[in-house]
This record gives structure tokens, sequence and C-alpha cells, in this order.
């Protein structure tokens, strides 16, 4: 429950300034009805956010808002709770854009978007107005620095501007991206801030899982030992749904008919549209907006590429909403499978290796264009369509390259182990070269039914990505092993781009059809 100081009590805590960005767009181009609508649902779930997190809404307009954090018996600190609380106000501001996009495709209103500002420090409250219209006011040189910081996230083309002096209290498990220094004419000293993406448990952050499926998107920490990462228990979560242990959601206007499967951060259900009976694949993010942020993060940023991503041999996306405060995305069903259930004991076919290997090369030229890195191209993240085409899927772990040249140096690594490419391994700046190795080695799995790298722990399998030369392939095949080693080179500037991969396919179609 929110704890709401006393008037003229002097209290430390964590401000949260929320800014509706572009907010005129919306008073321009929308009626009355249509405005008030909206902003009732928005300022509703924002509401049940700061509630959940045990927060005080100080200040409220039409375009912006005022929340205040501070101690409470029994519950995390102040600054966490506020984190936690930003980034939900985060997403449910990705989701009400796209429910402006759907319910108003012909306004252009696509802009719609918060900034967030989080500074702590010393406040005192105030009240206003006559009973029982009485609100609290809180001031202090805090919600000016918030209110600073959240104005400036357009600049910074930030969802969230923390102050590192509140990441400080926040504690451990938050994970920031970029860094960058705001000052203004009216503070004595600039403030050092940071864009905040995840807040994790203390507890989920040092989890341990024995290393008995490598081929399982990881997360690894850099600088501590390759065993530290966490995994999902596919087996037992097939067996659970089986017993009828796991029930199946309520999406509104879906019916749900059995689960396909479950991934890192999400479970993946077959489903029917109920007003015309067509069948799709409902991706379901695990957890909600205020247990667990990073999966919600991942979430939200997979739909933002895919929304970008238009291409026949990338997954298609047809709908996306919330429910219950956790996001689901709907996505074509792809009755063919993953590739890595086509690849038996010996590989596959030479040709049908190669349309796979050029429909993902298709794929990843209209990514790289756009400036997205899939990071996880694996056998599980490649379908088939009923012809036999190569539909490239899963982005949940993919990025931005302006993003990714902005971090360098990464505190966390995802990949999996068999295809991970020596610049993920080592934590280094990945660009769409990352993409090309990991898409050779599953290449080289294609044709020989073997993983390019083995060994009984991560660190093997790791250290020979890093110090290996390139598998060699079987004498049948020993004409692609220039396009092996093209794609899987240990030095990224020896590798293939995703248009010179597909030219060379091309060239080399052409001279099998000449003979």
């Amino acid at each position: 429950m929110s704890i709401v100081p006393k008037r003229g009590e002097v209290i430390d805590a964590t401000v949260v300034s929320v800014i509706i960005r572009d907010f005129i767009h919306l008073t321009e181009r929308l009626s009355s009805t249509s405005l008030t609508s909206l902003m009732s649902d928005y300022y509703s779930k924002v509401g049940l956010q700061v509630e959940q997190q045990q927060g005080v809404l100080t200040s409220i307009s039409n375009f912006s808002m005022v929340v205040t954090f501070s101690d409470v018996k029994g519950v995390d600190a102040h600054a966490r709770r506020a984190l936690r609380c930003a980034l939900a106000i985060a997403m449910i501001a990705y989701q009400t854009r796209f429910w402006i996009r759907q319910a108003f495709p012909k306004q252009g209103l696509d802009k719609f978007g918060v900034g967030i500002g989080i500074h702590g420090g010393e406040l005192v409250f105030a009240e206003f107005g006559v009973a029982p219209h009485v609100q609290q006011v809180a001031s202090g040189h805090a919600v000016s620095v918030a209110s600073l910081l959240a104005n400036k996230s357009k600049e910074l083309d930030w969802n969230i501007v923390c102050s590192e002096q509140s990441l400080d209290a926040a504690g451990a498990g938050v994970k920031t991206r970029r860094h960058s220094v705001i000052g203004a004419e009216w503070l004595n000293n600039p403030v050092r801030v940071a864009e905040v993406v995840v807040v994790q448990g203390v507890e989920e952050e040092v989890a341990k899982v024995d290393l008995n499926a490598l081929d399982t998107t990881l997360v690894l920490d850099r600088g501590e030992s390759y065993e530290r990462y966490e995994k999902v228990d596919t087996e037992q979560y097939a067996t659970l749904v089986e017993a009828n242990l796991v029930s199946l959601p309520l999406i509104p206007g879906y019916r749900c008919l059995r689960s396909l499967g479950r991934g890192g951060m999400s479970r993946v259900y077959l489903v029917e549209r109920l007003d015309d009976g067509g069948q799709f694949a409902l991706k379901f993010a695990d957890g909600s907006v205020s247990q667990d942020s990073e999966v919600l993060y991942r979430f939200v940023e997979e739909y933002g590429l895919l929304e970008q991503l238009r291409h026949p041999n990338v997954i298609r996306i047809v709908d996306q909403g919330v429910t219950d405060d956790a996001l689901f995305i709907v996505m074509e069903y792809l009755p063919g499978g993953t590739l890595k259930q086509h690849i038996g004991s010996n590989g596959m076919e030479l040709q049908q290796a190669l349309d796979v290997l050029r429909g993902v090369a298709l794929a990843l030229v209209e990514a790289h264009k756009l400036g997205i890195i899939h990071r996880d191209i694996k056998p599980e993240n490649i379908m088939l369509r009923g012809d036999g085409a190569a539909v490239l899927c899963d982005f949940g772990v993919a990025q931005q390259m302006r993003t990714a040249a902005q971090q360098g140096k990464k505190e966390f690594v995802f990949g999996t182990p068999y295809y991970m490419s020596p610049e993920q391994a080592l934590g280094e700046m990945e660009d769409a070269r990352t993409d090309i190795y990991s898409m050779g080695a599953v290449f080289f799995y294609m044709l020989t039914g073997e993983k390019p790298y083995q060994g009984d722990t991560l660190e093997e399998i790791v250290q020979q990505h890093l110090l290996s030369p390139v598998p060699s392939l079987p004498p049948c095949y020993a004409h692609l092993q220039p396009l092996l080693e093209g794609m899987m080179a240990k030095d990224k500037e020896q590798r293939y781009s995703a248009a010179a991969l597909l030219q060379y396919l091309d060239e080399l179609e052409a001279g099998r059809k000449s003979h």
C-alpha cells in the first residue's frame, strides 16, 4: 500500500518524472472522445503499476506526471521500485502506441512514446486545494532533476534516463545500455546518467544450472565463469503440458489449441482466430511487467524489430496485444517445423542445405540493411514453410547495430555456444558479420549432421570458436570449403557480408545449371 508522507515532512525518496512525447499530435488529430478514452486507459494502467510498486502520484497533467517512492518497511529500496515502475510505464507506452496504430491507421500517429527521468534526494510535501479535493505535491531538487532528465530523453533517444546516483541506490541486478552526462544552467554539477533496460531480482541474477543443454540460448556474464548462465528445461515443460499441469492462456480474440513449445523468455501456442478460424502461432511473454522486466523488454524489442522487417524469409507477425499486463505476439504458423527437425544424423541433401542458406541470406540482407543483427542464428530459429522455404524467426535477442556500436564491450553476452561467433564469446562489439559466422556453423551442421565444434563443457566449445581452425567439410563437399571459410573466418573482417554471401550462392547456382 502506498505511503503518503506527512505535510512538511522531509524524506529521502526517488522521483520518477514521465512526459508523453509529441502529445500535441494526439490533440490535433484525435477527437475529444477518442483522446479521453485513450488517456484514461493509459493512465489507469500506469496507476496500477504505481500502486503495485507502492509509489505516490504527486503531480499529473494531460501529458506529464510525477511519482515519488520512499522507504516502505518490508519491501525493496525505493530506488529499485522506482526503476521497476519506470520500465513498466515504458512497456505500457509501447503497447499504447501499437493500439493507436491499429485504431487510427490513417492519422499518422506513430510517434506516441514517453520520456522518463529518475533521480533521488530529499523531498518535502505540501498540500494544495480544499478538502476533499486536496492534492499532495512534492518539491525539491530531485523533482527538478528528474524532470530535466525526462525532457532530455528525446534528445538522447532513450526511454528511461536514470541518474547514476539512483542506480547505485537501486542495488544489484540493474542493467544499463548507454551512458551520458547532462547539464543545465541551474545545476551546480552535471548529472551522470544511464539508460536503464532491465531490473532483475538478485536471486535471478546469480542463478546457475548444470551444463546439459549447450544448444540453448545463453546469457553469460563477461569475466565470470562460463558456467554461469540461464537456460530453459524444455523437456520438463513439455511433460507438464502433456500432463495438463500447464494451463492454456486466455487471449482475447483467439482460442488456444495446444502448446508448440517454450523458449528462454516465452511460451508459444497454436491458436485459432475466432473471427475467421485462421491458425497462427501465439508467442506469450512469461512473467508480467511488474515481475520480470528483462523478459518484457526483450519481448517488446523483438516485436519492434519484426515490425520493421517485411520479407518472405522473415516470420510474419499479424497481431500484438496485452492481457493481464503481459504481452503477446501473434505470428504466422509454420507447420513445417524447425530446421533442426529436418537435419538427420548424416545431414541434409546438398541442394536443400543450399536453398536454406540462400533463404536465410536473403532475410539477413534485408535485416542488415535496416541495421538489425539477429545474434542467435541456429537451427531452432530457422523454420520451414510447406514448400521448404526457410524463414528466420525468434528475434528475442536481436539488436540494432547502432546500439551495439555504442555499447562496445558488453557486460552480458547473448548467444548459443555451438553457433556463437568469436566476438560474441569475448563480449566484443557485434555487427552484421556475427550473423554470417553463426549461419556458417549452421551450414556445416546441415551438411554433416554434426556441430562444427564440440566439447563436454561450455568453455571447451567457446575456446574452439576462438582458437581452432575452421572445420573441414567431408571430401564430397570440398568444393564448398572456401564458402565455409568465408563465413566462419575468426577475423570478422575476412567474412562475407550477407549481400556478398548471396552473390556467391547465386554464382554457384548459375554454375551448377550451366553444367
